[in-house]
Parts: C-alpha cells; structure tokens; sequence
C-alpha cells in the first residue's frame, strides 16, 4: 500500500471545521479509548473495537502495534498477530511511513491530527482514508502511547468530489453564458449569480448578493415592473418581465427576464431561478419598425390626399377645357362680329360701344387661355428650357412689379440643367407668383426665388427622375388650411371683386403638369407661403432661349464643365463620382450597370463616360466596347480599385484609367485629361 502525497486537513475548502458527521464517529472512539485510567485493557476493549465499522490501533512510544482491531486488520489484508509488536515502518513500508512521520511525531508531542489522504492500495486500488492520531496519557500527563482511528471514505470522497467537480462545472457554464443568471432566497437576496450578472451589476461580491436591483429599472418602466414582479412571485409559477434597466456604465438596456420557482425537500417554496436577456437591439428595432409604419401610414394618407386633389383637378380641368373651348367658339363669333361693326359704322358712339365691347371679349379670350392653360388642352411650345439663366433675365422685371417695399432674394442653382419647359409660360407664371406674393405682403417682406436639382424616386404625381425645384417664396400671412385645400380651383380667389380672377395659380399648375412636372403649395396662418414647381430634366439640349442663343452644351463648356455619363453597379461609389463632378460644374447622369448605361449613352451622347471596369452582367470592358464600336474616339475614363491596365489598354488603347481608391480633385484632372484626348 503506497501514499500518493495528498494530505487534507481538518478544515473544509472554506476554512471552517468539517462537520461533526464527517468525524463524530472517529473522534468519539478515540476518546474513549484515550480517557481510560491506567494501562489499557485491551482484552476488554477487543471485542466491542472488533464490531466497529472504523479501523482503530493502539501504538507505544517505539510506534509498535499494540492493538489493532478485525477491521484494520483485514483493510491491511494481514493476520491480526503478524501486525502486533512490529512498527508502523515495517507494517506499512518506509516511503509510506515518511509520508505519515510528520504527523505522528505531532501527535507523540501532544498535538492530535486529523487528516485525508489518499492511498494507492495494492488490491483495491484508489482509497481516501481519513485518520484521526490522538495522543495517549498516563495519569502524570506524559504522551506514552498513540491511538489511530482510521476510517475509508472512497466512496463518500468521491461523491464529494463529483459534486464539487458538477459545481465548478456548473459554474463555468453559467460564467461563459452570454445572459445573466441568478438563484434567490424567499427574501430576494441571492445565492449565486454569474459573471454576465457581475459585469452588468458592477458590484462586489459582498454588495451583489444583497442589493436591490429595483434600483436599476428605469423610471418610466418602474411601478409597472414592480407590480408585475410581486405577482410573478406570488403566482409561485414563471413569469417574465420586460423593461429597461441601467447597466454599471449608466446606459439603460432593454432585459427581458424569465424566472420560475425553486422549492425545497418538503415541496415548499425557497427562491427563485432567473435569466435575463439583453433585447436592446431588438427592442430598438421594434419600436423603429413602429415609428416607420407611422411614418408610413402618415405618408399613405398624405399619399391619398394628393391623390385626390389631382383626381380633383384633373375632373376640374377637363370641366374648365370643356367650358372654354365651347366659350372660345362663341367668343370667335363676338370677337368677329364687334370687329366688322366697327370698322363699318361711322357712328362714333356705336364705333365706341363696339370697341369696348371688342375689348372685353378680347379680355374674355385671354381668361379662356387661362382656362386651357390649367385643363392642359391649350398645346404648350414645352422645349429644353434653363430655369436659372430664364429667372436672372426676370430680375429687371419682378424689380418693377414689386416694388422698393419687397426684399429680392435669389438663390439659384449654378449647374445648368435643362428642363422641359414653355419659356414665355414659364415667364408669367413666376410673375402671376411674384404679384400674388407681393399683394400677400402689403406693409411689406421678403420674396425669395429658389432652384436646386434633385432627384424624385416615390412621389406619385411625377415620375421617377431628374427634376428642377422652381421655389417662390413669401413672408405674408400664409393660408388657412381650407384656402390652401382649394388654391389651385380656377375661379377661386380670397382677393376683393375685381382684384382678381382666380386662374393665376390654376395656370400656374396647369402649366406645370402640362410641361409634365408638378406644383405645388405650402402654407401656414402667418408663416408666409412657398410655391413649388417642378420641372422635369430633358434628355437633350435644344435651342435654349434666354441663353445667349447658345445650346446647354454650349454654355456648360463656356464654363469649363461637360455632360458626363457616370456608370458603376455600386451606388456609394456612383454617388461620390456624381457628386465630385458637380461640384466642378459638370451635368451628370447616373447608371447603375452597363446595360442602363449603354441606353442612355445611345440617347444622350454625352461628353465623357466614367465606368467601373469590374461590374455583374457587361464589364466595364464589354461597355466600353460597344461604346467605341458605336462612337469611335469617345472619350472613356476607367475606375477600378484593382490593376486592369493591360486588359483595358487592349479594350480601349486611349481610355484614361483612374485607380480606387481617390479624391474630388484627382478625378477632376482625370476628366480634364480624358477630355483633352478628344479636343
């Protein structure tokens, strides 16, 4: 039988004293035997040692067996007489009684030992025995002998040690979870909590198990959770709680808790078990989704009332279009009639009535082009048309019509973008805006005339595209949500008789709406009013008027820009490209793969195309192919972020190539590069 060298002593892993069951047995023997007077009679102690389950054996001060019982004698698997007068060296081997000599040489100076340790037997294998060493006194108090009460708890230290293997086991577990975990008593402290809990907390071991945790709820969520909890409790079953609480860092998280009840041996309640989620992301998520389906049912209704207010004045036009032409005919017959009476009466009291007369069907006429002008029945001469150029030219204009009381204020797009447009229409229509603007300020204010380029993809009055936004704006005292709802009717008007007619605005957007753009009003009781109108972007340039007589490409070049054809699958990088090109003046259309961009290179023609090389479906190579086989010498700038120049060189052996990834100025001076190639 050989120690394997592990030594437990009488304290537990905590450093309290074993319990009394571990030992009770052990140390009441030894006792017992220890407070006999005199010499032992081991004759009389023979046969009660030998009914004992623990092994028990008396030694002298030379540490030889003066008595062992049946017990330790056959754990020894040796003869009771083979054991008696020889020394515990020779019974148990040298290595073995070194490994025992310090704690029988406590004990022979008075000091009893309690101790576990394991031993390597050499029949039963693996044993844990525990051993109690207790000094024997005569009546003089002198140490002469020892008493050895040895007891095999194999079976017992395993369990334990299983157990506390389960434990550490459990608890590495519940530490390497992502959620918290933690068991609580009926009083609500706690019995263990896991390391996701302690990060969360960021308390001490000593405060953690005590604290109260319904200082962490947020205020809002706070008599709801309270509430909730108390009944979970008392419902004795799981429940579950959802709120915010602030972490150690002092940041609010969404948890969501699940806890049931534990109960004891008899099946009455202890605590309970719990485990907490963090739903931050997902809760934010939720409500987000909530916020946009708001949002979105807002939108759906405002959706549906601009849908109605253009099914309204789509049926208030057709009935004014109908109206007018048939006035139209009957006016033609006046008009005629009132001219041939007074070119033919000599009576100058009747030549005068007919020219009065002939002047008020001529005012008649003018009020039923209105009218045809908002049906859309009269025919526009809707051609490529700059808003900003056309606006610059008005300045003398709207100077004269508002007067010195009026602020003027011009902000306009300097990228020159041509839109499909009546020009002279488009002139008295700012007009008809700036005198309505200016009779809404009478003591005074500010008039500020707008444009910029934008892009409109779920407006569902205009159809997906390029557009310029034509704002004019007034500081008046704004419309009453019923004008506002009826602005655009022919005929209505909230100015005194004979101050207006009420079709300004109704031209306005039928102009507008005919031009193939929109209009559009916003107002508020004294916070002035703001008339949008939005013009769509032409695919081409034409005859421009108020330009000088030059075309759109004309006047870009004049300022050193281009039209520039921008084609990439990736719309960040699409984005940057466009946005980079405008802010060096240049006009810019937009396609997200080749084949969008071959279309719009065959019906735009533009100056220069800036294309990625690597895209899904037609390369940058296979675009730029068929763009040369179609235009040779068109101008191609590459962008790529990998190295293709040999591959492009054989493609498009002029074509500039710009490397990803790069700034605004170095592809200005590659669009500047590519451009000089073709001058």
């Amino acid at each position: 039988m050989a120690d394997r060298g592990k030594i437990e002593s009488s304290k537990d892993d905590a450093g309290r004293d074993r319990p009394a069951s571990e030992a009770a047995d052990l140390k009441a023997v030894a006792a017992g035997i220890s407070n006999l007077p005199g010499p032992v009679d081991f004759a009389g102690v023979l046969a009660i040692a030998d009914s004992l389950p623990v092994m028990i054996a008396y030694l002298d001060r030379d540490l030889k067996y003066r008595f062992l019982n049946r017990t330790l004698a056959d754990w020894l698997e040796h003869p009771r007489r083979s054991v008696l007068g020889r020394t515990m060296k020779e019974v148990v081997g040298e290595a073995a009684y070194e490994f025992r000599r310090p704690m029988v040489e406590a004990a022979l100076a008075g000091e009893e030992q309690w101790f576990i340790a394991d031993f390597d037997h050499v029949t039963r294998g693996k044993l844990t025995v525990q051993a109690h060493y207790v000094p024997h006194r005569n009546r003089k108090g002198k140490v002469v002998g020892l008493i050895l009460v040895i007891q095999d708890v194999t079976e017992q230290r395993a369990s334990e040690i299983a157990l506390r293997e389960s434990e550490a086991r459990f608890r590495r577990i519940a530490d390497s979870a992502p959620v918290m975990m933690w068991v609580t008593r009926l009083d609500r402290t706690r019995d263990f909590v896991n390391e996701a809990y302690r990060e969360f907390a960021g308390l001490s071991p000593e405060e953690i198990n005590t604290h109260n945790w319904r200082e962490w709820i947020h205020p809002e969520d706070w008599d709801r959770i309270v509430a909730e909890s108390v009944a979970g409790e008392a419902s004795l079953k799981p429940f579950t709680l959802e709120a915010r609480f602030r972490r150690a860092d002092g940041e609010y998280r969404w948890l969501r808790s699940v806890s049931q009840p534990r109960f004891g041996l008899d099946g009455s309640p202890i605590g309970f078990i719990g485990v907490a989620t963090d739903i931050t992301v997902a809760k934010e998520g939720e409500i987000d989704l909530l916020h946009q389906v708001d949002e979105r049912s807002k939108e759906l209704i405002e959706t549906q009332d601009q849908l109605r207010q253009s099914q309204k004045m789509e049926a208030l036009g057709q009935l004014t279009g109908g109206i007018a032409h048939d006035f139209n005919n009957l006016l033609t017959v006046v008009v005629g009639g009132l001219d041939l009476i007074a070119k033919q009466v000599q009576d100058e009291r009747l030549v005068r009535f007919a020219t009065n007369a002939l002047a008020a069907a001529e005012r008649g006429a003018r009020l039923t082009s209105q009218l045809l002008a908002f049906s859309r029945v009269q025919r526009l001469e809707v051609r490529p048309t700059y808003v900003a150029p056309l606006i610059e030219e008005m300045r003398p204009l709207l100077r004269n019509v508002l007067g010195p009381g009026i602020e003027k204020k011009f902000d306009l797009d300097p990228h020159l973008t041509p839109v499909l447009a009546d020009p002279t229409q488009l002139e008295v229509a700012v007009l008809n805006l700036a005198i309505n603007a200016r009779d809404a300020m009478p003591d005074g204010g500010t008039l500020t005339i707008t444009s910029r380029r934008l892009r409109i993809t779920d407006d569902p009055d205009l159809a997906p595209g390029t557009y310029v936004e034509l704002s004019i704006t007034d500081t008046g005292g704004g419309m009453e949500p019923e004008v506002l709802g009826r602005a655009f009717d022919p005929f209505f008007t909230t100015k005194e008789v004979g101050k207006g007619t009420g079709l300004g605005l109704s031209m306005v957007y039928g102009m507008a709406r005919q031009s193939g753009g929109n209009a559009k009003i916003e107002s508020s009781p004294g916070k002035g009013t703001t008339v949008k109108l939005y013009f769509r972007r032409a695919d081409r340039d034409g005859e421009v008027p108020a330009s000088g007589g030059k075309t759109g490409d004309e006047l870009r070049r004049s300022r050193g820009a281009a039209t520039v054809l921008v084609i990439d699958d990736d719309p960040d990088v699409r984005q940057f490209i466009a946005a980079g090109l405008e802010e060096y003046g240049h006009e810019v259309m937009e396609a997200a793969d080749g084949g969008e961009g071959i279309e719009k290179f065959a019906a735009t023609s533009p100056d220069l195309v800036i294309v990625d090389y690597i895209m899904p479906g037609l390369s940058g190579a296979e675009v730029a192919e068929h763009i040369l086989a179609t235009r040779p010498g068109q101008p191609i700038l590459f962008v790529s972020g990998y190295n293709e120049t040999d591959a492009i060189r054989r493609v498009a052996p002029d074509a500039e190539i710009l490397a990803k990834p790069f700034r605004a100025a170095t592809l200005e001076d590659s669009v500047r590069a590519a451009l000089a190639k073709a001058e």
